[in-house]
């Protein structure tokens, strides 16, 4: 049977029926991606508490992105190794697991920068010790964490730019806490210690040296797998876009930021008036990149590893780092 138009009936229903498909594909291409991210030491510094910013006000979640959980990992390869055999396609990560990863094969890019500068890492003394510079450490001991560590790295430098090599003995303590307790009790004469815990004990010590006269060092970089990248590019757009909205909004509203930290962290690892204290101390060094690749701190990076037999020839960083999920103004050449 035809109506008016000549289309029979069974022509209309398999119009009907194709027109309805094409109307529900836009919307099964542009279905929300629910996903867990890792983000190295959250909940416990303040380097990635960013992010909590960013699950606070919402940037996390989008048409395109869910959020739903940020998996805290501890640093170096085997953070990486777990996102990878956790099946989590991005991570704001350590610099020096990344490249370790990559060395041994992974399949991952470096899609934005994290954190631009290793000057939240300082030494501290005991008030009265008269240790107020790198110079007045010469013949005693100096605390780090582990070997082959960004500590031991960085200890090594301001100790080779202030001609100081082996005149200092240099004492592996482990965790950045025991290094204090060590402080404390006279066994080093200076320890390391960064945000949060500068903040809630800066009554208790005095800076013995810090770091800012070092070129800037990529400490952190957002990563996703390739296998991400070339499935769902407009994902990692959204989380790229995300972690540069959770830097702004810290950057712009420094003791709301502070106080959202604290709200997810749980005021017990991390109170309110020290959160406030530390956001004040990273904004003021530009701690945190909105997304921004930095070439030269990379760079260092690669220098500090092949120092520690780690690293062998150039870094081909053309293979290594895609930025087109950048806005055109954050790209560098």
């Amino acid at each position: 049977m035809r109506d008016r138009s000549g289309i029979s009936r069974r022509q209309g229903l398999g119009l009907g029926l194709g027109m309805g498909a094409s109307l529900l594909l836009p919307r099964m291409a542009q279905a929300q991606k629910k996903m867990d991210i890792m983000v190295d030491y959250y909940g416990a510094l303040l380097n990635t508490a960013v992010v909590a910013v960013g699950f606070e006000k919402g940037f996390y979640q989008t048409p395109l992105v869910s959020v739903t959980n940020a998996i805290a990992g501890g640093g170096g390869g085997t953070a990486i190794r777990n996102m990878i055999g956790g099946n989590l396609d991005y991570g704001v990560v350590g610099t020096s697991g990344v490249l370790t990863g990559m060395r041994e094969g992974l399949d991952l890019k470096i899609i934005h920068g994290g954190i631009r500068t290793m000057e939240d890492l300082f030494w501290v003394s005991m008030p009265n010790s008269g240790i107020k510079s790198i110079q007045d450490l010469k013949g005693k001991k100096v605390g780090f964490t582990r070997p082959k560590s960004i500590s031991e790295t960085m200890l090594k430098w301001k100790l080779k730019k202030a001609g100081m090599e082996g005149q200092v003995q240099m004492v592996s303590l482990g965790a950045v806490g025991v290094g204090l307790s060590a402080l404390e009790s006279g066994g080093v004469d200076a320890a390391l210690i960064l945000e949060p815990l500068w903040s809630a004990r800066k009554s208790r010590y005095q800076v013995a040296f810090t770091l800012s006269e070092l070129p800037p060092m990529t400490q952190m970089v957002g990563v996703a797998t390739g296998k991400m990248i070339k499935e769902q590019p407009e994902v990692v757009r959204a989380l790229v876009r995300a972690w540069q909205q959770s830097v702004d909004y810290t950057y712009a509203n420094g003791d709301e930021s502070a106080a959202l930290m604290s709200k997810r962290y749980g005021p017990q690892t991390l109170q309110p008036e020290i959160a406030k204290s530390a956001v004040k101390s990273l904004q003021s060094i530009k701690y945190w990149s909105r997304g921004e690749i930095d070439l030269q701190g990379l760079n260092f990076w690669v220098e500090a590893m092949r120092e520690q037999g780690e690293w062998q020839g150039p870094a081909d960083w053309g293979k290594m780092i895609d930025q087109s999920f950048l806005p055109p103004e954050l790209r560098r050449t």
